[in-house]
Parts: structure tokens; C-alpha cells; sequence
């Protein structure tokens, strides 16, 4: 297996110099990105980019789309991040110790162990605290965020219902069934299942009680299916409404489908698709509030730019066989 290591290194084009980024030059040092008092070193970016890009191969990793794109993003994010907490300071929106340790503790729960979880920070270059640093900066910034939506009014019917007929066609779907499927781990077991569903047996009760898939603890209940989305459920829709397929094999062990309700091809209601459109429409709003909230902030901030020292961070690829 092969996996590439990234050294981001900095190189200015000097008349008939070239100067590499190296440990303790005065480069490193050097302040691409600055929000009032907050700055971004080259060293500091090199860092991000490097954590940034460390899931590309090593050509898409050198390729100049990714490497501006990966530049933009973390130029953006710095100065978002830094004028929210600003903001959050001058307008009295405070993270308090209790939430940021709630934030921390869920994000160590999802590691199986304490030392799985300090082995991520090891592999992204952060220390403990440096990580919660960024939790900060994050929860602060959605804070700040959330703030700034209160004042957004909730989307009007009138506003609901022009969109959906301006936009019927994204809301087609293809034919659907509402499904029920029984999964066992074993054909014997199965057949034995089926047995009992043949006996007009409560589906939903044998779901609960034999299925091993996770939907049999709610009978089985898979939900509306599209045609064409998973191959072992389009043999579902062939069975009759109400009827319960023969044993079928697939990767994941041994089904047994029951159809329950059919809907044709077609376009949704409005009914259907509400939520859907309010969603939409709620985060178009806050989209729409939160930049104009941004634009006003750039205009009263100081932010700083070096686009020559930015463009002169490159990244440069060694390959390793583990």
C-alpha cells in the first residue's frame, strides 16, 4: 500500500534566489492573513494545508485548481471565524466553559478509546489544547451565526408555494413502494420465518422478533423505496400490495419483503415537499442575511492580505511503501 507524505514548503521567486520555507526563517514567520489583531503566519497555513490536502493522492494534492481552492478556503475560513469572534466579544455573545466541554466530550465519545482519539490529533499535527482552540473558534462562529438568524422571518406560504410551482420538475420522482422487509443471517431461518408470515402471521411482530437488520426493532419498517435505488429492493416491486415476497438472498443475508402502499411516477405534492421547500427556503434567508452581515463587517475590520506570499506556498510529494 502506498500513502504519500506532503511537505507544503515556501518558495520565493528572488532575483536568482530561491528561498525554501525552512524551520526558524524568518519566512515562517512571515503574516499572510491578518483580522485586526489575528494573524496567520506562512508556517500557520503550510500546517493547514497540509492537514487539508492529506487525503489527496499525491497529483491531486499538486494539482493548482486543488492547491487555490485549498488556499481560498483556508484564507476564508480564518477571516470568517476571526471577525465572528470579534463580533461575538463586541456584542456581549459568549461561549460558556460548560458548552465547550459538551462539544469536546461528544467528539471524544465517538472514538472507541482515549488513545485512538489523541492518535487523530497525533495525524493532523494538533495538540489537545490547540484542537480545542478550534472547537472554540467553531462554536463561537455558529453562535455567531445563529445570532444573526434570529430576525429572519419563516418562509411565507405565498413564498412556499411560488417556489414549488417554479420548480414542480425537482420534485419528480420515480415509482415508489412503502416497505417492510424481515432480514435473517441464515436460509434455514429464514425459510422457517417465512413459514410463519405464510400463516398470515403479524409481519411487524416477526420483524421484531426475529430480523436482524436495524429497522425490525420498529417492524420492519424500511419506509418509501424509489425504484432503482438498491437492486435487491426493486424485486419488491413486483409483489402485490400486501404480499410477502419468497426468500431473497443478497449481500447483506436473507429478505423477506412485504409492500404495503404503491405511488406512481410522478411529481409530489406541495404537502409532501413542504418541509422540504421550508428548509430550503429558511437557509437561502440566512444565507442571504449572513453575507450581507459579512460585507458590512469587511468594511468596518481591518483585514490584510500578502496574495505573493500565498502563491508562493507550494506543496512538494514523497512517496513512502507501508
Amino acid at each position: 500500500m502506498k500513502s504519500w507524505l506532503f511537505y507544503i514548503i515556501l518558495s520565493l521567486l528572488l532575483p536568482g534566489l530561491l528561498v525554501g520555507c525552512v524551520p526558524g526563517s524568518r519566512l515562517t514567520n512571515a503574516v499572510v492573513v491578518q483580522v485586526n489583531d489575528h494573524k496567520m503566519t506562512s508556517k500557520d497555513m503550510a500546517d493547514l494545508l497540509a492537514r487539508q490536502l492529506k487525503s489527496l493522492d499525491a497529483l491531486a494534492a499538486k494539482d493548482p485548481t486543488n492547491l487555490s481552492r485549498a488556499k481560498d478556503e483556508i484564507v476564508r475560513n480564518f477571516i470568517i471565524n476571526n471577525i465572528s469572534v470579534d463580533y461575538a466579544k463586541t456584542s456581549g455573545i459568549v461561549l460558556s466553559d460548560s458548552e465547550l466541554d459538551a462539544e469536546v466530550n461528544a467528539t471524544r465519545a465517538t472514538y472507541p478509546d482515549d488513545l485512538s482519539f489523541r492518535r487523530e490529533l497525533a495525524g493532523e499535527g494538533l495538540s489537545l489544547n490547540e484542537w480545542r482552540d478550534e472547537v472554540r473558534t467553531s462554536l463561537i462562529a455558529k453562535k455567531v451565526f445563529q445570532k444573526i438568524g434570529e430576525k429572519i422571518q419563516k418562509p411565507t406560504e405565498t413564498e412556499i408555494k411560488a417556489y414549488f410551482d417554479k420548480n414542480k420538475e425537482h420534485f419528480r420522482r420515480k415509482d415508489r413502494i412503502y416497505l417492510r422487509q424481515i432480514v435473517l443471517d441464515d436460509l434455514t431461518k429464514a425459510q422457517a420465518v417465512h413459514d410463519e408470515v405464510a400463516k398470515n402471521k403479524d409481519f411487524g411482530e416477526l420483524a421484531k422478533k426475529y430480523s436482524v437488520s436495524p429497522e425490525g426493532k420498529q417492524g420492519g419498517v424500511v419506509g418509501w423505496i424509489e425504484k432503482g435505488s438498491v437492486d435487491i429492493f426493486d424485486k419488491a416491486f413486483q409483489l402485490p400490495l400486501g404480499g410477502a415476497s419468497a426468500v431473497l438472498e443478497s449481500a447483506y443475508g436473507f429478505h423477506i419483503f412485504k409492500a404495503e402502499r404503491h405511488a406512481a411516477a410522478g411529481i409530489a405534492s406541495l404537502d409532501e415537499v413542504r418541509p422540504q421547500i421550508i428548509e430550503l427556503l429558511q437557509a437561502q434567508k440566512e444565507q442571504i442575511e449572513f453575507m450581507g452581515w459579512l460585507d458590512k463587517q469587511l468594511r468596518s475590520v481591518r483585514v490584510l492580505k500578502n496574495p505573493e506570499l500565498i502563491r508562493a506556498i507550494s506543496v512538494e510529494t514523497q512517496g513512502q511503501k507501508q
